[in-house]
């Protein structure tokens, strides 16, 4: 779908336009004030001349079909005007709310009736619901809200459902260059995997940031996702929806920990995006990406005027997966001979070892020499400093971006405090291309998130094979379960069912050793929870007590499971879920009875490879702590061989919803998978 006409129009029509109301004219005003060249006409058959533009009474007087039709009339007339549009020839509607198509069984209408004529004449649909279009290319404005005088024109686009958002970065003081920002509304028609399509192709755009509720397309946005980094264009989103942590009727630990928006932002991330976690973020990754620059690397200097936010900064920089590499012995040394109190360190504080003009550019040359990515000044700007403190501002981005043009690093200037700073400075910094950056957290988190941001390649799985107790239909108990991870190469301990205590005590003098009985039934989940689980049971008699004991509590229908009990240094749990709008989802994860309380997972979706399961595990924190172990690494192979077990058997068997390990233990010995479930959709 070619979207040229609807973002970059040579001609605009507003219908329902009105010199009475705001509404009604602010799309004109928008327009003329951002100087569109095209042709714009107010559709009213009320007055000859609205805002000094002629007017006519229908979009079929015109002469010819326009690029755009900006619908501003109630609710239950939007579909007939758009209906009459289309007969016309118009093809690109933009269909605000403002109190017009918002809710009620109208715009439910209204909604309804857009898709079959999107689907009959390939209409494009901006809305409804919807703020409209700012087009800085063009200077089109189909836009219900004020274009403010100090909107930048740049090379980041805008995308948010939100109307409130897209204003919030208009409004915000020409911090984002914006390219073309639009408000998407329902997206009955057209929706943002569209927009971000168009936007891979567009020359007059370098990065996207979005804001998104929901996703009306999510095979096709991750796909669009992906053509903007084959395309060098950075997306950055803000995905809403973070505190929904489970699912109405999700039982296993997979489904409760493989929440829509942990799935939605892993996605995103295998895509090449960046997650923000809030509007100031997202503002901060518009910043840094309207300059056309980013980090090259983590590797950060920072040269400060405080030794106190210095150490805050590094604390920060840590927690943001930056690295801070100290100042070599040599560039210490040239220092220190000139200065030579000056305590030379990274974050690197040269406040009062000599008039900031004398020390400063020295400072920062020598920061910017050494090897490393960025170079950062942070000292607090605010719009309320006294003048010299403004001219100080002032004098080290000018330091700043001087010694990084030097050495080519990546200059960043970054107040610390989340303030407004001074307009001359935000004039200087954007002459110079210097990301002039407010709040240390987010500035330093999306340095972080930047450097760090690269598609992952593709899966390209093997064959998946079906499993004939699944394919039967054989209750899915956990000895079932633990039979078909082991058919799938899953280490599991050995295992006898028992019916009877008696039947338990002649299993474990089979298994010999120390063993653990657990209760057996079909759904029965979280055994350990319910007192149906004993361990290090040593003997027949010990077992055929506890084989007693736990049918009593388990009660009809249940029989027993005996095992050998084995041991290890860590607790694991794997899973596999299935999204309903994302598709197979893997996790890793701290596992045990403490699975959900932790909520420490990893998330990898879609189809899984042994070198997507290798990446899975490296970003976990299971994977640092099996490298980090005492006593030397733990192995990891029973965990990707896991993974790939869990991967290939959702593929091969789609009516499964989540398959749980829980935990598979490791030791150095290697891993074992205690405890499994199967979940799958109920039949009908």
């Amino acid at each position: 779908m070619d979207l040229s006409s609807l973002l970059r129009p040579r001609s605009i029509a507003v219908v329902g336009a009105s010199p009475r109301t705001f509404v009604g004219r602010v799309a004109l005003d928008n327009c003329r004030a951002l100087g569109f060249g095209g042709v714009l006409t107010p559709v009213n058959g009320r007055y000859d001349e609205i805002a000094g533009l002629r007017a006519v009474s229908a979009v079929a007087e015109l002469p010819a079909p326009p690029d755009v039709v900006v619908v501003q009339v109630a609710t239950e007339r939007v579909l007939g005007v758009v209906e009459e549009s289309v007969a016309a020839g118009a093809r690109n509607f933009v269909i605000p709310g403002g109190g017009f198509t918002d809710s009620g069984a109208a715009a439910k209408r209204l909604e309804a009736g857009l898709a079959p004529l999107a689907a009959q004449h390939g209409i494009r649909v901006v809305g409804p619901n919807c703020m409209g279009v700012v087009d800085l290319v063009t200077g089109a404005a189909p836009y219900v809200g004020t274009v403010p005088e100090h909107v930048r024109r740049g090379r980041v686009a805008v995308l948010a459902q939100s109307g409130a958002v897209v204003e919030a970065v208009v409004n915000s003081g020409g911090r984002v260059p914006i390219s073309t920002a639009v408000s998407t509304g329902s997206e009955s028609a057209t929706g943002m995997a569209e927009y971000l399509r168009f936007f891979a192709g567009d020359p007059a755009t370098g990065a996207v940031i979005a804001l998104v509720e929901g996703f009306t397309d999510p095979t096709g946005f991750l796909a669009a996702a992906r053509r903007l980094a084959e395309a060098g264009k950075q997306l950055a989103v803000c995905v809403v929806g973070r505190t929904e942590t489970s699912r109405a009727g999700v039982a296993a630990h997979s489904g409760k920990l493989a929440a829509p928006y942990r799935v939605a932002t892993a996605a995103l991330r295998q895509a090449g995006a960046v997650i923000a976690e809030d509007l100031d973020e997202l503002l901060t990754f518009g910043e840094i990406l309207g300059t056309g620059r980013r980090p090259g690397g983590r590797r950060v200097h920072i040269v400060t005027n405080s030794g106190g936010e210095g150490n805050l900064l590094a604390d920060l920089a840590e927690d943001a997966g930056l690295e801070l590499p100290p100042m070599s012995t040599s560039a210490a040394a040239a220092l220190c001979e000139r200065w030579p109190d000056f305590h030379v360190a990274n974050p690197l504080d040269p406040w009062g070892v000599d008039d900031y003009p004398e020390v400063y550019p020295d400072a920062l040359r020598a920061a910017a020499h050494e090897p490393g990515d960025v170079l950062v000044v942070s000292i607090d700007q605010q719009a309320w400093c006294g003048q010299y403190e403004k001219r100080l501002g002032r004098d080290l981005a000018g330091y700043l971006a001087d010694a990084a043009a030097e050495t080519g690093r990546m200059p960043v200037f970054l107040s610390p405090a989340s303030q407004d700073p001074d307009p001359a400075l935000a004039d200087l910094c954007r002459a110079r291309r210097v990301p002039l950056l407010r709040g240390a957290r987010p500035a330093l988190t999306a340095l972080g998130r930047l450097a760090a941001a690269a598609p992952d390649p593709l899966a390209v799985p093997g064959p998946a094979r079906r499993h004939h107790r699944l394919a039967e239909g054989t209750p899915l108990t956990e000895e079932v379960a633990l039979d078909v991870l082991s058919s799938y190469g899953v280490r599991v301990p050995k295992r006898i069912p028992a019916d009877t205590p008696e039947e338990a005590a002649d299993a474990a003098r089979e298994i010999g050793g120390t063993a653990v009985v657990k209760a057996v039934a079909p759904g029965l989940l979280h055994k350990s929870d319910l007192g149906l689980v004993q361990v290090g049971l040593t003997g027949p008699d010990a077992v055929r007590e506890a084989g007693a004991a736990i049918l009593a509590k388990a009660g009809p229908g249940a029989t027993l499971l005996v095992m050998e009990q084995v041991g290890g240094t860590l607790d694991v749990l794997l899973g596999y879920a299935r999204d309903p709008q994302f598709g197979p989802t893997l996790l890793i994860g701290l596992g045990g009875v403490w699975a959900e309380e932790l909520d420490d997972v990893a998330v990898h979706v879609g189809p899984l490879d042994r070198e997507a399961a290798l990446r899975l595990l490296a970003r976990s924190t299971v994977g640092r702590m099996l490298t980090r172990a005492r006593g030397g690494a733990l192995p990891a192979d029973g965990v990707i061989d896991t993974l790939l077990a869990l991967a290939e058997l959702g593929s091969a068997h789609p009516e499964i919803t989540t398959i749980d390990v829980n935990p598979l233990i490791i030791g150095q010995a290697g891993s074992w998978a205690v405890d499994a479930a199967i979940e799958t959709v109920p039949k009908r």
